[in-house]
Order: C-alpha cells, then sequence, then structure tokens
C-alpha cells in the first residue's frame, strides 16, 4: 500500500496547524477541507477544497482518488467525522486516522467514560468497517500536548506561576508536543502495512509533574507559584455526576481528562511505544527543559 494523496480535516484547532506543517513538509499531495465561508491558511501547495460534512454525497466526490484522511475533528463535531468516515468508505480511501491524539482509551477505565464516547464510537465503526475489508486505521496515541498544555496550564503555567500536583504530581505520564505529534502522523503515513488497523503510541518525553514543575522553577525561578494537589478520583467523580446530569463544559470535561493521565492505574504512562518505527526521539531532562524554555519565551515548539 502506498498512500501519497492525504486529505486534512480539521486543521483549524490546536493540534491541526502541526500535523497540517509536517504533512505539507513531507512528499505527499495535500488537501485541506474547511467548511464553507472559512479561511484556512496553508503551505504553499496545499489544496484548500470547502465540503460540506452534513453531506455524504459531497464528501465522497471530494475524497475521490485520496488515500488517506487524517481527521483532527473536535469530539463536539463527532457527527461530521461519522459521515466523513463513510464517504472515504464510499471514495474507495484506504486509511483513516480519527481525531484520537491523546489519553490511552485501550484501558477499560479510560473507555468506560462518557467524555470519550464519540472517540470510542469513531473506533468501533472504523474496526468494523476493516473487518469487512472496506477500510484500514490507524489510531495514534500521544498522551497530553506538552507545549500546548503548558500555554494553558495543563498541568503547569510557567509563565503565570501556576501548577496542580495532581495525585501529589509524583506519577509518570507521557507525553508529546504538537510538532512532534505532526512528525508521528507522517511516519505512520510512510509505514502504512506496520500501522495497519491497530493502535501506535507515541511518547516524546515521561515525567512527572513536580519535575515539570522544578524544571519551570529552573527557568522561572521558584518565588510567586500557587501551587494546588487536586485528587483526580475526587475531581473526576464530581464531575462525572455532572456529566450524568448532561452537564458538558470544560469544569466538568477537564478533571476526567486528569484522571485518564495521571489517575492511577489509567495508563497515562506508556510504558511501550512505536517511537523507533516512526522516527520520534525521545526528549531528555534538557530537552524538556528546552520546551518549557520556548513555552516561556513565547515561541512555537
Amino acid at each position: 500500500m502506498t498512500l501519497k494523496n492525504i486529505v486534512l480535516a480539521g486543521v483549524s484547532g490546536n493540534l491541526g496547524p502541526a500535523i497540517l506543517a509536517a504533512v505539507a513538509a513531507a512528499p505527499f499531495t495535500v488537501t485541506v477541507f474547511t467548511r464553507p465561508g472559512s479561511h484556512q491558511t496553508v503551505p504553499d501547495g496545499v489544496k484548500v477544497v470547502e465540503v460540506d460534512y452534513t453531506s455524504t454525497a459531497n464528501l465522497t466526490k471530494n475524497l475521490t482518488g485520496i488515500d488517506a484522511v487524517v481527521s483532527t475533528i473536535p469530539p463536539t463535531a463527532a457527527a461530521a467525522q461519522t459521515a466523513l468516515i463513510h464517504a472515504a468508505v464510499a471514495a474507495g480511501v484506504s486509511r483513516f486516522l480519527p481525531s484520537e491524539f491523546g489519553s490511552d482509551l485501550d484501558n477499560p477505565l479510560n473507555r468506560a467514560v462518557p467524555v470519550f464516547a464519540p472517540k470510542i464510537e469513531a473506533q468501533e465503526l472504523l474496526s468494523s468497517l476493516a473487518a469487512e475489508g472496506k477500510i484500514t486505521y490507524t489510531l495514534v496515541y500521544t498522551g497530553p500536548f506538552l507545549d500546548w498544555g503548558l500555554r494553558v496550564g495543563m498541568p503547569a503555567d510557567p509563565v503565570k506561576k501556576t501548577a496542580a500536583l495532581q495525585d501529589g504530581g509524583e506519577r509518570l505520564y507521557t507525553t508529546t508536543t504538537l510538532g512532534t505529534i505532526g512528525k508521528a502522523v507522517v511516519g505512520v503515513l510512510r509505514h502504512p502495512e506496520e500501522t495497519r488497523n491497530r493502535v501506535v503510541r507515541v511518547g516524546e518525553a515521561v515525567t512527572t509533574i513536580k519535575e515539570v514543575l522544578a524544571l519551570s522553577q529552573e527557568i522561572v525561578g521558584a518565588e510567586g507559584w500557587t501551587v494546588t494537589k487536586p485528587d483526580t478520583a475526587v475531581e473526576a467523580e464530581n464531575a462525572l455526576v455532572k456529566i450524568q446530569q448532561g452537564v458538558f463544559t470544560p469544569e466538568t470535561i477537564y478533571p476526567v481528562i486528569y484522571r485518564a493521565i495521571w489517575g492511577e492505574k489509567h495508563g497515562g504512562h506508556f510504558t511501550t511505544t512505536d517511537n523507533e518505527l516512526l522516527g520520534i526521539e525521545q526528549l531528555d531532562r534538557a530537552g524538556l527543559k528546552r520546551v518549557i524554555q520556548d513555552v516561556v519565551d513565547g515561541n512555537s515548539v
């Protein structure tokens, strides 16, 4: 299987631009799908096509001749990704990468959580279609986004000097920068047989929140920090009560995500990865500190 013509869908979010930059820089022919009326800035040589995500026929027409689709459509627009999957099958697309790029949803503790339901539904749909020989898929798990997280205060904000030591902050977890996630997607597209119909795990750094805090304090100083110590089990349990009442807000969703990353037995530390296959190098302590420094300096990583 050779994957040459690639469609990217949902590139206007946090992760999409990094994947677009990496795939566009590789030897692929790249098309970006956008909604009518949106204005997407793309690298030279990338084609932009307006599509109707409510029309399988429109999507199918625009997927003709495409080898692979990479989706970063958010879970809040799950119906659009479902339509895209069915259109990909109808158009004869070989490979589909759904909007995963986060926690390990093979872990039963995470898989049962309602906020992950749209991702699970996409996985199960692709698995059933693959079993029928209609398409192939790859699920990419990366852990939390390292650089993006530091910019928004998850689990620490070295600029605002805040940190949350989830469950004490000593549990190992796997994390990856946006740029390296883009490289991982390129790696999947370059190794279609090795990544066929399975999960790949990417881990650029294995660290603890306490280490991230210590490195941040080395850069910006130890004075003036606000440090909290949430219990992920308690916070997630309280959030799930509200979620079951239909309250889906950042205040209810994030505690559940934090539990998936830092909770005991939730698999936030990937003990094995596909880094070697995908050409991903792991950061050491100095590399992790450089990422934090770049965030402090306001640089993209």
